[in-house]
Protein backbone atom coordinates (compact mmCIF):
# COMPACT_ATOMS: atom_id res chain seq x y z
CA UNK A 1 0.00 0.00 0.00
CA UNK A 2 2.90 2.34 0.74
CA UNK A 3 4.11 1.87 -2.82
CA UNK A 4 0.74 3.04 -4.16
CA UNK A 5 0.76 6.04 -1.82
CA UNK A 6 4.22 7.07 -3.06
CA UNK A 7 3.16 6.71 -6.70
CA UNK A 8 -0.01 8.69 -6.01
CA UNK A 9 1.91 11.53 -4.32
CA UNK A 10 4.39 11.58 -7.21
CA UNK A 11 1.56 11.87 -9.73
CA UNK A 12 -0.10 14.66 -7.75
CA UNK A 13 3.19 16.58 -7.58
CA UNK A 14 3.73 16.11 -11.32
CA UNK A 15 0.25 17.33 -12.17
CA UNK A 16 0.62 20.36 -9.92
CA UNK A 17 3.93 21.40 -11.51
CA UNK A 18 3.79 22.94 -14.96
CA UNK A 19 7.57 22.83 -15.44
CA UNK A 20 9.62 20.33 -17.40
CA UNK A 21 12.41 18.31 -15.70
CA UNK A 22 15.44 20.50 -15.08
CA UNK A 23 13.27 23.58 -14.56
CA UNK A 24 12.11 25.09 -11.30
CA UNK A 25 8.79 26.83 -10.69
CA UNK A 26 8.89 30.31 -9.18
CA UNK A 27 5.78 32.48 -8.96
CA UNK A 28 4.00 30.15 -11.41
CA UNK A 29 6.79 30.59 -13.98
CA UNK A 30 9.39 28.05 -15.09
CA UNK A 31 13.12 28.78 -14.96
CA UNK A 32 16.06 26.58 -15.90
CA UNK A 33 17.45 25.40 -12.58
CA UNK A 34 21.15 25.67 -13.56
CA UNK A 35 20.67 29.32 -14.58
CA UNK A 36 19.01 30.08 -11.25
CA UNK A 37 21.79 28.24 -9.39
CA UNK A 38 24.52 30.34 -11.03
CA UNK A 39 22.74 33.56 -10.08
CA UNK A 40 22.43 32.21 -6.55
CA UNK A 41 26.15 31.45 -6.48
CA UNK A 42 26.99 35.04 -7.46
CA UNK A 43 24.84 36.21 -4.57
CA UNK A 44 26.32 33.68 -2.13
CA UNK A 45 29.90 34.62 -3.13
CA UNK A 46 29.05 38.27 -2.53
CA UNK A 47 27.67 37.66 0.94
CA UNK A 48 30.59 35.36 1.81
CA UNK A 49 33.20 37.87 0.65
CA UNK A 50 32.28 40.14 3.58
CA UNK A 51 33.71 43.06 1.60
CA UNK A 52 33.82 46.38 3.45
CA UNK A 53 32.12 49.05 1.33
CA UNK A 54 32.19 51.61 4.11
CA UNK A 55 28.43 51.45 4.57
CA UNK A 56 26.86 53.83 7.07
CA UNK A 57 24.01 52.89 9.40
CA UNK A 58 20.68 53.47 7.71
CA UNK A 59 22.09 53.28 4.17
CA UNK A 60 19.65 50.89 2.50
CA UNK A 61 21.54 51.02 -0.81
CA UNK A 62 24.97 49.93 0.47
CA UNK A 63 26.09 46.33 0.71
CA UNK A 64 27.23 43.40 -1.38
CA UNK A 65 24.94 42.46 -2.99
CA UNK A 66 23.04 45.75 -3.09
CA UNK A 67 20.19 45.30 -0.55
CA UNK A 68 17.95 47.68 -2.52
CA UNK A 69 17.43 44.93 -5.11
CA UNK A 70 15.28 43.20 -2.48
CA UNK A 71 13.25 46.35 -1.75
CA UNK A 72 9.60 46.05 -2.74
CA UNK A 73 9.93 49.45 -4.46
CA UNK A 74 12.98 48.31 -6.45
CA UNK A 75 13.02 49.27 -10.14
CA UNK A 76 15.06 46.21 -11.21
CA UNK A 77 12.68 44.71 -13.76
CA UNK A 78 12.83 41.24 -15.32
CA UNK A 79 11.53 40.49 -18.81
CA UNK A 80 10.06 37.00 -19.05
CA UNK A 81 9.04 35.99 -22.59
CA UNK A 82 8.52 39.65 -23.47
CA UNK A 83 6.56 40.62 -20.35
CA UNK A 84 7.83 42.76 -17.46
CA UNK A 85 7.91 41.29 -13.95
CA UNK A 86 9.13 42.51 -10.56
CA UNK A 87 10.18 39.87 -8.02
CA UNK A 88 11.52 41.94 -5.11
CA UNK A 89 9.80 40.82 -1.90
CA UNK A 90 11.50 42.82 0.85
CA UNK A 91 12.45 39.75 2.91
CA UNK A 92 15.95 41.01 3.72
CA UNK A 93 17.79 38.65 1.36
CA UNK A 94 18.68 39.23 -2.29
CA UNK A 95 17.39 36.29 -4.33
CA UNK A 96 18.28 35.18 -7.90
CA UNK A 97 15.30 36.83 -9.60
CA UNK A 98 15.97 40.10 -7.76
CA UNK A 99 19.49 40.41 -9.19
CA UNK A 100 19.98 43.26 -11.66
CA UNK A 101 18.06 43.41 -14.94
CA UNK A 102 17.38 40.06 -16.55
CA UNK A 103 15.75 38.66 -19.66
CA UNK A 104 14.44 35.11 -19.91
CA UNK A 105 13.08 33.25 -22.94
CA UNK A 106 11.49 29.81 -22.72
CA UNK A 107 12.82 29.46 -19.19
CA UNK A 108 16.45 30.26 -20.09
CA UNK A 109 18.45 33.30 -19.01
CA UNK A 110 19.42 35.27 -22.13
CA UNK A 111 20.56 38.57 -20.61
CA UNK A 112 22.02 39.68 -17.28
CA UNK A 113 22.81 43.34 -16.79
CA UNK A 114 24.35 43.94 -13.40
CA UNK A 115 26.87 46.62 -14.23
CA UNK A 116 27.06 50.38 -14.76
CA UNK A 117 24.05 52.41 -13.56
CA UNK A 118 22.50 49.27 -12.06
CA UNK A 119 24.78 48.96 -9.03
CA UNK A 120 24.41 45.32 -8.10
CA UNK A 121 27.60 45.69 -6.03
CA UNK A 122 28.56 42.04 -6.43
CA UNK A 123 31.82 40.78 -4.96
CA UNK A 124 33.82 37.61 -4.41
CA UNK A 125 34.82 35.35 -7.28
CA UNK A 126 32.96 34.77 -10.54
CA UNK A 127 31.45 31.25 -10.41
CA UNK A 128 33.49 28.72 -12.39
CA UNK A 129 30.16 27.31 -13.61
CA UNK A 130 29.48 30.54 -15.54
CA UNK A 131 29.85 28.54 -18.77
CA UNK A 132 26.56 26.77 -17.97
CA UNK A 133 24.66 29.93 -18.96
CA UNK A 134 24.47 28.46 -22.44
CA UNK A 135 21.58 30.63 -23.68
CA UNK A 136 22.97 33.98 -22.58
CA UNK A 137 23.82 36.60 -25.20
CA UNK A 138 24.34 39.62 -22.94
CA UNK A 139 26.52 39.51 -19.81
CA UNK A 140 27.26 42.90 -18.27
CA UNK A 141 29.07 42.77 -14.92
CA UNK A 142 31.17 45.93 -15.10
CA UNK A 143 31.70 48.26 -12.12
CA UNK A 144 31.25 45.64 -9.41
CA UNK A 145 33.75 44.33 -6.87
CA UNK A 146 34.51 40.89 -8.33
CA UNK A 147 37.95 39.64 -7.31
CA UNK A 148 40.21 36.65 -7.97
CA UNK A 149 40.79 35.07 -11.36
CA UNK A 150 38.28 35.02 -14.23
CA UNK A 151 37.31 31.41 -14.97
CA UNK A 152 38.61 30.23 -18.35
CA UNK A 153 35.19 28.64 -18.83
CA UNK A 154 33.71 32.09 -19.48
CA UNK A 155 35.16 31.88 -23.00
CA UNK A 156 32.81 28.97 -23.78
CA UNK A 157 29.76 31.23 -23.82
CA UNK A 158 28.19 32.27 -27.11
CA UNK A 159 28.95 35.97 -26.66
CA UNK A 160 30.48 38.74 -28.74
CA UNK A 161 33.47 39.43 -26.50
CA UNK A 162 34.47 42.41 -28.67
CA UNK A 163 31.19 44.25 -28.03
CA UNK A 164 31.08 45.92 -24.62
CA UNK A 165 27.28 46.16 -24.93
CA UNK A 166 27.14 42.35 -25.00
CA UNK A 167 30.02 41.50 -22.65
CA UNK A 168 31.76 43.64 -20.06
CA UNK A 169 33.79 42.79 -16.97
CA UNK A 170 35.68 46.07 -16.75
CA UNK A 171 36.25 48.07 -13.55
CA UNK A 172 36.27 45.21 -11.05
CA UNK A 173 39.11 43.82 -8.91
CA UNK A 174 39.92 40.86 -11.17
CA UNK A 175 43.44 39.50 -11.35
CA UNK A 176 45.70 38.65 -14.29
CA UNK A 177 46.37 36.54 -16.24
CA UNK A 178 43.05 36.98 -18.06
CA UNK A 179 41.39 34.43 -20.40
CA UNK A 180 42.21 34.76 -24.09
CA UNK A 181 38.69 35.89 -24.99
CA UNK A 182 39.01 38.98 -22.79
CA UNK A 183 39.61 42.19 -24.75
CA UNK A 184 41.51 44.68 -22.58
CA UNK A 185 40.33 48.03 -23.93
CA UNK A 186 41.17 51.47 -22.56
CA UNK A 187 38.17 51.01 -20.26
CA UNK A 188 39.33 47.68 -18.77
CA UNK A 189 40.50 49.51 -15.65
CA UNK A 190 40.82 46.60 -13.21
CA UNK A 191 41.90 47.45 -9.67
CA UNK A 192 44.54 44.77 -9.19
CA UNK A 193 46.08 46.34 -6.10
CA UNK A 194 44.95 43.40 -3.96
CA UNK A 195 46.07 40.74 -6.46
CA UNK A 196 48.94 38.39 -5.67
CA UNK A 197 51.21 37.16 -8.47
CA UNK A 198 50.82 33.57 -9.61
CA UNK A 199 52.78 31.37 -7.20
CA UNK A 200 51.98 33.40 -4.08
CA UNK A 201 49.84 30.58 -2.73
CA UNK A 202 49.62 31.94 0.81
CA UNK A 203 48.78 35.46 -0.42
CA UNK A 204 51.51 37.25 1.53
CA UNK A 205 52.62 39.20 -1.57
CA UNK A 206 55.98 37.44 -1.64
CA UNK A 207 57.28 34.31 -3.39
CA UNK A 208 59.23 32.26 -0.86
CA UNK A 209 59.82 28.78 0.52
CA UNK A 210 56.42 28.77 2.21
CA UNK A 211 54.76 28.85 -1.21
CA UNK A 212 56.98 26.00 -2.39
CA UNK A 213 55.98 23.90 0.63
CA UNK A 214 52.29 24.53 -0.02
CA UNK A 215 52.51 23.64 -3.71
CA UNK A 216 54.43 20.46 -2.92
CA UNK A 217 51.82 19.48 -0.33
CA UNK A 218 49.04 20.03 -2.88
CA UNK A 219 50.80 17.67 -5.29
CA UNK A 220 51.82 14.97 -2.78
CA UNK A 221 48.45 14.89 -1.03
CA UNK A 222 46.64 14.94 -4.38
CA UNK A 223 44.39 17.73 -3.13
CA UNK A 224 41.56 18.62 -5.50
CA UNK A 225 41.90 22.35 -6.08
CA UNK A 226 39.13 24.68 -7.19
CA UNK A 227 39.74 27.06 -10.09
CA UNK A 228 40.99 29.91 -7.90
CA UNK A 229 43.43 27.66 -6.02
CA UNK A 230 44.75 26.11 -9.22
CA UNK A 231 45.15 29.51 -10.87
CA UNK A 232 47.36 30.87 -8.08
CA UNK A 233 49.41 27.64 -7.91
CA UNK A 234 49.91 26.86 -11.61
CA UNK A 235 53.17 28.76 -12.17
CA UNK A 236 53.72 27.69 -15.78
CA UNK A 237 50.05 28.26 -16.69
CA UNK A 238 49.59 24.87 -18.33
CA UNK A 239 46.40 24.04 -16.41
CA UNK A 240 48.06 21.25 -14.40
CA UNK A 241 49.76 21.38 -11.01
CA UNK A 242 52.87 19.17 -11.05
CA UNK A 243 56.63 19.06 -10.45
CA UNK A 244 57.20 21.56 -13.26
CA UNK A 245 55.45 24.22 -11.20
CA UNK A 246 57.76 23.47 -8.27
CA UNK A 247 60.80 23.84 -10.53
CA UNK A 248 59.46 27.11 -11.92
CA UNK A 249 58.79 28.72 -8.54
CA UNK A 250 62.12 27.57 -7.09
CA UNK A 251 63.96 29.08 -10.06
CA UNK A 252 62.04 32.37 -9.65
CA UNK A 253 62.91 32.53 -5.96
CA UNK A 254 66.59 31.75 -6.62
CA UNK A 255 66.81 34.37 -9.38
CA UNK A 256 65.52 36.99 -6.99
Amino acid sequence: IYRYIIVFLFLINTLQSQCQPGFVEINDLCFYENDINILQKMIDNSYQSEIDLGCQDGDNYCGSPNPYMDDSDSWFWKIIDGQDYYFSNNNGIVEPLELGIQEWNNGRLTSLMCGAYIYCQLSGVIPEEINQLTSINTLRLELNYFSGFIPESICELDLNYNDYLAFDLSSNKLCPPYPECIVESDFWNQDSSSCSEVGDVNYDFELNIQDVVLIVSFILENIELDFQELSISDINLDGVLDILDVIFIVSIILDN
